[in-house]
């Protein structure tokens, strides 16, 4: 009867152990569901975060697209200094210990370019000056427009100069095969700013200023125009018309606007 009882309790044991062994071995189907339930939260939060970094970056990136701005100041050379940052960048500028001379040496190193290279680059451009007179504008205190367009064409560079005031503007751009870049400068009263341009900038400002071909001559003898004329470029240059204007006060308003 012992053996038999105690045959009994071997068996009870081991079921109780089966049933046990069965039970440990689902803690592990546990574990294996975790990470799915990871993978499928993970694409949700990714989304989540997605469009706020989009939202941080997009105004970065138009703040880069942005050209940069140059000012030169009142009391310096203005058009010399927008030419010398169009030649060699507003990093050097910044970077000049002592402007003053940098712009001496600067102006003696154009007159010189100017000397091995006037004749031919007046019989290219057509541009009309004398080889003393020229040197005398660079030199001076504060260059003329007409000396910013020599030097322009003698380094090859692009520029639009334009006065917003009087709806006006003329091009020197002397390098238009390369894809050296177009500055546009603008005058507002005594204070003079320059960028670079886009193709957005240059076609609008084309579009609503009159084209001063000859910033020299920019207008010709009354002769040259008819009644009709003077009035196309009075609607051009945005002028209002007085009731039964002769053709002489057509001719002085024009020629009133047409200043740089």
């Amino acid at each position: 009867m012992r053996a038999a009882s105690s045959s009994a309790a071997e068996r009870d044991l081991n079921r109780l152990r089966s049933v046990m062994l069965y039970d440990s071995t689902l803690q592990p189907l546990t574990q294996k569901q975790e990470p799915q339930e990871q993978k499928k939260q993970e694409p949700q939060e990714q989304k989540k975060q997605e469009p706020q970094e989009q939202k941080k970056q997009e105004p970065q990136e138009q703040k880069k697209q942005e050209p940069p701005s140059f000012r030169p100041g009142l009391n310096q050379d203005p058009l010399f200094w927008c030419f010398y940052v169009m030649k060699h960048g507003a990093f050097k500028y910044d970077q000049l210990a002592n402007r003053f001379t940098a712009e001496q040496d600067s102006k003696r190193d154009e007159i010189m370019r100017l000397r091995e290279t006037g004749k031919q680059l007046k019989q290219s451009t057509g541009i009309k000056f004398t080889a003393s007179g020229m040197e005398g504008d660079i030199m001076s205190p504060r260059i003329s427009l007409h000396a910013f367009q020599v030097l322009a064409c003698l380094n090859s560079l692009n520029a639009v100069f334009v006065n917003p005031a009087n709806h006006v503007y003329a091009e020197f751009i002397h390098d238009a095969v390369t894809s050296k870049p177009v500055f546009i400068v603008e005058r507002n009263n005594k204070q003079l700013t320059m960028k670079q341009a886009t193709e957005e900038q240059l076609a609008s400002l084309r579009a609503t200023n009159y084209r001063v071909e000859n910033p020299q001559k920019p207008i010709k003898s009354i002769s040259a125009y008819t009644v009709a004329d003077l009035t196309e470029m009075c609607h051009e240059l945005k002028i209002q018309l007085g009731a039964k204007m002769k053709k002489q006060e057509l001719y002085d308003a024009v020629a009133q606007k047409l200043v740089l």
